[in-house]
């Protein structure tokens, strides 16, 4: 009897370690596939805002008046954000939108961490959650407009890239696009995709590694 309780209390503790092992491996799978698929719906959308701003770029006459510049020669220009938004958004199927309110609204979700950098008051929890212009996508991703503590808009938003599911946290389907002017006149976005967002150090932080995933 005494030793059909030692072999019993073995096969117990290797069939745990077994489990256990594999518990971790699937885990490990379903982590994997969840950044593949990111990274999948993360080009998609990225490809698809490229196209969106060279479009803006060209009905404007190259003259946006609402980028930061990448020349120390040239300032930054945010004199016409507000008309560069309306032609921007025009290139896009809007299923919902809040203009303020957007958690209250159903337009956001509740996300894990909000910036507490005092250099990037439109990603405040309050600025996101009440104030900043919020666009729901027809695929249901999302665009986060940031404004600074006037309420004015930037060059710069949030996008969402699967819209109110988890797990709404910077670096994993939270991120910012930054618009940028180049020395030449060029618009694009920076390679900066967390700027102004509180992103782990798990998160993807640049566009490059979206496209190693």
């Amino acid at each position: 009897m005494k030793k059909y309780k030692a072999v019993s209390s073995t096969f117990v503790i290797f069939a745990g370690v077994i489990f256990i092992l594999i518990a971790l491996s699937i885990s490990t799978v379903i982590k994997n596939l969840s950044k593949t698929e990111n990274s999948r719906r993360f080009k998609n959308i990225y490809s698809t805002y490229q196209t969106a701003l060279l479009r803006t770029e060209k009905r404007l006459g190259g003259a946006t008046g609402c980028y930061f510049s990448d020349d120390p020669s040239i300032a930054h220009d945010f004199s016409l954000c507000d008309d560069f938004y309306t032609e921007f958004m025009s290139n896009f199927k809007i299923k919902k939108y809040c203009e303020k309110d957007a958690l209250q609204n159903g337009c956001i979700p509740q996300y894990k961490e909000y910036t507490t950098n005092t250099k990037c008051t439109g990603f405040f929890s309050y600025m996101m959650n009440k104030v900043d212009d919020v666009f729901v996508m027809e695929d249901d991703s999302i665009l986060i407009v940031y404004k600074n503590a006037d309420h004015q808009r930037r060059p710069i938003f949030a996008i969402d890239i699967n819209g109110m599911g988890e797990p709404n946290r910077a670096g994993e389907d939270l991120f910012s696009l930054l618009i940028v002017r180049g020395s030449r006149g060029e618009y694009y976005f920076s390679g900066n995709i967390h700027y102004c967002l509180p992103v782990n150090k798990d998160g993807v932080k640049h566009v490059a590694e979206m496209y190693e995933l």
